[in-house]
């Protein structure tokens, strides 16, 4: 029996540059920030206190919703992010004081809850718990060993660059070199690390609260809205809420994906 070779690929796909991924990012900030004014200036648009009913504005109703969607999400993110970026930092701090063997130790700890469906904590604490800033501070720890490893290997990367060896072959004190070099350039990277926060509370968020065990009724949020229109069997309720919450969180993948890409030079 003849043997054919595959024949090779006549358009393989090229690796993604610096460039698109800052394009796509810029893209994910600004639909983002526009959905944010829109949730903000929603109340104009329609009576506050009728606008839930699923007979009112849908439109302005699923605005209304993503209010309490967008600031929980918000202020779940920036905890996440800084205790993801706390936890690798700390892992180089040990790696300094105790050797390698400990930073490798708590790094891999975060390395390996990253891969744990941690995203099933935030309908069990809020089934639990009564206030938001546990459920908030719960659903950032879902988010923190993600950022842990990601901020962890920008470090790791960001210490073998080539300026720092150079500044450290010119001579330059280390204190000198962490001060001119190493600090000005952690900014970036680390920044990137933290906005993976972003797309990962607000997807926990919207689960729990599509079970029904997330934000408070009183403060509003996509998934619950989502959820209660797709039991109740009305179309008008549900697909501006889902379609608002899909494209929330396209933004917010296309901004981590876009700092993670965008930062690095080609």
């Amino acid at each position: 029996m003849a043997e054919y070779d595959q024949p090779p690929l006549s358009h393989p796909v090229p690796p993604e540059t610096p460039r698109a991924g800052f394009a796509r990012g810029l893209s994910g900030a600004a639909i983002l920030a526009a959905l944010v004014l829109a949730c903000a200036a929603a109340p104009l648009m329609a009576d506050g206190s009728a606008v839930h009913r699923l007979d009112a504005d849908p439109v302005a109703a699923a605005l209304l919703d993503g209010r309490g969607s967008l600031s929980f999400a918000l202020l779940a993110a920036v905890l996440g992010g800084l205790l993801g970026i706390g936890w690798a930092l700390l892992a180089g701090m040990l790696g300094t004081l105790a050797g390698n063997r400990a930073e490798r130790r708590t790094i891999a700890a975060a390395q390996r809850m990253a891969g744990w469906p941690l995203a099933l904590l935030v309908p069990l604490a809020g089934g639990l718990m009564g206030p938001v800033w546990l459920l908030a501070l719960v659903t950032a720890l879902t988010a923190a060993p993600a950022v842990a490893a990601l901020a962890h290997a920008e470090l790791s990367s960001l210490m073998r660059a080539e300026f720092l060896t150079a500044a450290r072959a010119a001579g330059l004190p280390e204190s000198e070199v962490v001060r001119r070099h190493l600090i000005p350039n952690l900014t970036r990277p680390l920044l990137a690390a933290g906005v993976l926060a972003l797309p990962r509370v607000l997807a926990a968020e919207s689960f729990a609260s599509l079970l029904g065990l997330g934000l408070p009724p009183a403060l509003g949020s996509w998934g619950a809205s989502v959820g209660l229109a797709a039991r109740l069997g009305d179309p008008v309720a549900f697909v501006p809420r889902a379609l608002l919450l899909a494209l929330a969180l396209w933004a917010a993948c296309a901004i981590a994906d876009g700092m993670a890409t965008g930062h690095r030079k080609p």
